[in-house]
């Protein structure tokens, strides 16, 4: 964005204006026969193991979440959908896939186009900046792309990430109909491109987010740590500069143990050369916690437990402030979240087990949505690998 700015003449009819020369110039280039396209992701656990995510990419009918086949579970902001809608219709195109899961423990569909581009060359074979190997193959065979149809005809879809795009590609949606009432038929902007990938495979994972909570006035650990005792055993992890690492590594091992009995977090506070270990206290009666305020299908989840229960009830962040992030910054990785406590200004840092898939899906199809930042499915997808230009049919 630049200070001479306007209406017309800004960021985004800068992208519109790049987009038609790049199509103009052949830089992109139109498939000229309907496709799918068959995405694996190579990449590397936490443990140093490899896995493979697969997955493909299409289309798939919009339609408004929870009335229909299509389900959400986090909740969405204001701010990043208008900014998307305004992109949207200046380039009237999808640049980036929404993530979305499916249920089929046959596997039928990743059988089906390991065994069609088996001796083919991909389309695409590129390393992004932490390593992962994306390999994107062309699916173009009619036979197979309506046996893959026809598998998902029914499959209830659950969005992974991109909560955010789907909502603006319902509101894109809604503004043509209103500005093209009398057309007919399917158009394109009755759709959205779509990554599509099954919770089944073994190459599906979940990877944590970590809160890091800043610029709390009047911040007291003592007390926090009295309060949390009514909820939670506290462990005592004390380290010094030699064994710092290993007691990081041994909070977090732990924590994964305890996490399959109940709720568990990490915790390290300001100015501390100690972590905590929270484990829930055995009979500990949520609905009497929560009031019946917070339904049953994700009342027991970690990340409930921390922002209904720890961030809102005992620090006082209510949602709103949390949904503002105005005391929280998410961290991806352990290790950085332990650094952010070199930060003077951050007071707290939660470190969370991940979120399990079947969680995503219970809550998804209850119509209940996680608090922001809930999951975190790596790797994440390459934006621009496949671009769904509507403006090529005519819109």
């Amino acid at each position: 964005k630049t200070e001479t700015d306007s209406a017309g003449s800004d960021r985004y009819s800068r992208s519109a204006a790049d987009l038609g020369e790049w199509l103009k110039s052949g830089i992109l280039k139109v498939d000229e026969k309907p496709a799918i396209y068959y995405y694996k992701q190579r990449y590397t656990q936490l443990d140093g193991s490899t896995s493979v995510r697969k997955g493909f990419m299409a289309l798939s009918r919009i339609e408004d979440l929870g009335k229909g086949k299509i389900h959400a579970h986090e909740r969405t902001l204001s701010g990043p959908k208008a900014d998307r809608l305004k992109l949207m219709e200046a380039c009237a195109s999808n640049f980036s896939s929404i993530f979305t899961l499916y249920s089929e423990v046959e596997l039928t569909i990743n059988k089906l186009l390991d065994a069609f581009v088996e001796g083919k060359d991909p389309v695409i074979n590129v390393p992004d900046h932490e390593g992962v190997e994306n390999i994107l193959y062309r699916v173009d065979d009619p036979a197979v792309i309506a046996t893959v149809a026809e598998v998902m005809q029914d499959k209830a879809l659950f969005i992974a990430d991109g909560h955010h795009r789907y909502e603006t590609a319902l509101n894109y949606k809604t503004l043509m109909h209103e500005k093209n009432p009398d057309a007919a038929g399917d158009r394109p902007y009755d759709f959205v491109m779509m990554y599509f990938s099954n919770m089944d495979d073994e190459g599906m994972t979940v990877w944590p987010t970590h809160r890091v909570i800043h610029n709390l006035p009047g911040f007291d650990s003592a007390d926090f740590l009295a309060k949390l005792k009514k909820y939670f055993n506290i462990k005592v992890l004390e380290y010094n500069t030699d064994t710092k690492d290993e007691v990081y590594n041994s909070l977090i091992n732990s924590m994964e143990a305890h996490g399959e009995q109940g709720n568990c977090f990490g915790l390290h506070l300001k100015g501390e050369s100690v972590c905590y270990e929270l484990t829930s206290l055995p009979g500990l009666n949520l609905d009497e916690v929560f009031d019946g305020a917070v339904p049953d299908v994700y009342k027991n989840l970690d990340v409930t437990v921390l922002h209904e229960l720890i961030l809102s009830g005992i620090l006082g962040i209510d949602r709103g402030a949390q949904e503002r992030q105005e005391n929280i910054v998410y961290v991806k990785n352990y290790k950085d979240a332990f650094a952010s406590m070199d930060d003077p200004s951050n007071e707290i840092v939660f470190l969370l087990n991940p979120t399990k898939v079947s969680d995503v899906k219970d809550v998804a199809e209850a119509g209940c949505k996680m608090p922001q930042k809930s999951t975190y499915f790596y790797p994440k997808l390459l934006t621009g690998l496949v671009l769904n230009v509507h403006a090529l049919d005519g819109v």
